[in-house]
């Protein structure tokens, strides 16, 4: 019988109904085709397992959610230190594929044209170009004054506090933000 808990969400005195499953008794894998897998050890078993944040911006180091092929939700994990370690090493696998983020160490060019702002920039990954659309819509505020940017294709940068950038970078960023 599934049993539900409701969970206090972070940042908020919102609370929502989630399925209660011991996370002690949740296992990962995946088969021989690369596929990740779960089960819930004594209950069930689910042969297609996607592995979300539930809050990627705000809480990005808890409450991860598992849900099955057709997206329909299994469990949230408030703490990944609860999992076995292989299950861990899975999760954050996962997770890391998931929310790529490329860190932004300096900007080299932006250009803003019609209401489109081109990015230069290098990255811990490279250099990057990138096309941004409606900054209002594509720019988040992160903690510590970070500011996260997604690209018109979905792609996600960090942006670290404009203090930790070097002065041409600086004045590039606050031309567009």
């Amino acid at each position: 019988m599934e049993t539900y808990q409701q969970v206090q969400i972070p940042g908020g005195e919102e609370q929502r109904d989630i399925l209660s499953v011991d996370p002690s008794k949740i296992r990962l894998f995946r088969d021989g085709k690369g596929i990740l897998r779960l089960t819930i050890e004594g209950d069930r078993s689910y042969l297609t397992v996607r592995v979300s944040r539930a809050f990627p911006l705000s809480c990005s180091g808890g409450y991860i959610g598992f849900s099955d092929g057709k997206g329909r939700q299994i469990a949230v994990v408030d703490d990944l230190s609860v999992l076995d370690p292989e299950s861990r090493r899975l999760v954050e696998e996962e997770l890391r594929k998931r929310y790529f983020v490329a860190r932004i160490e300096r900007v080299d060019g932006v250009k803003e044209m019609f209401g489109v702002v081109q990015w230069k920039v290098q990255t811990d990954r490279g250099p990057r170009e990138f096309l941004v659309r409606g900054m209002r819509e594509s720019v988040f505020d992160l903690e510590n004054d970070r500011v996260l940017i997604v690209d018109v294709d979905g792609n996600r940068y960090e942006l670290p506090g404009l203090h930790e950038l070097d002065s041409k970078s600086r004045a590039l960023v606050e031309k567009v933000m």
